[in-house]
């Protein structure tokens, strides 16, 4: 009896140990994805751009701390929409709170937000966004049946936009470097 009741502890222990959170990495007409243009915005759809579900701890707010959350997956053929299923995030309990951010960018200039934001700086043509942080109640996975991930949309997910990143003002570049040769010739 008394081996059952330290395996009973050590299981229930384990579970503890890495409880995680689920999500679905789901929008709907509400908060749908825009593409920036010269004419307005137009819905993005198909697989020529790429989405991301992006974690943190709960109450962070820097969306640099962020992690994906893999795989990735692709805007749905419906202008706007995309349904990429549920991902498991890492948090202290099951089924607690989290921080999570959806990133969409151009698949053409790389398999992540961060790879696709360098390349569209380095002079790529793609187009990159990010949406607002919502704080999610996320599914337990640990209950009997699984608890439903959570919701993103019902968390206050709102519209994005898909832009172009803007390219320094050569203008600007040149006032800089006035301006530190400037400071450069006083000191000699």
């Amino acid at each position: 009896m008394k081996r059952l009741l330290i395996t009973a502890a050590a299981v229930l222990a384990t579970l503890n140990m890495y409880a995680q959170g689920t999500v679905n990495l789901v929008n709907g007409t509400t908060s749908a994805v825009y593409v920036d243009t010269v004419g307005g915005a137009t819905k993005a759809s198909g697989a020529a751009y790429s989405v991301g579900l992006y974690y943190a701890p709960d109450g962070t707010t820097d969306d640099s701390l962020f992690t994906l959350l893999a795989p990735t997956g692709s805007m749905s053929a419906a202008p706007g929409i995309y349904n990429a299923g549920p991902r498991t995030a890492p948090i202290t309990t099951p089924g607690g709170f989290g921080m999570f951010q959806v990133r969409v960018w151009s698949a053409s200039l790389g398999q992540t937000y961060e790879d696709a934001y360098v390349a569209a700086v380095a002079g790529g043509t793609g187009r990159v966004g990010k949406s607002n942080i919502v704080r999610v109640d996320t599914g337990d996975p640990t209950t009997v049946p699984p608890g439903t991930p959570g919701s993103l949309t019902a968390s206050g997910l709102a519209p994005m936009a898909v832009s172009p990143v803007p390219e320094p003002s050569t203008i600007g570049l040149g006032i800089l470097g006035i301006g530190t040769l400037l400071l450069l010739r006083r000191r000699k």
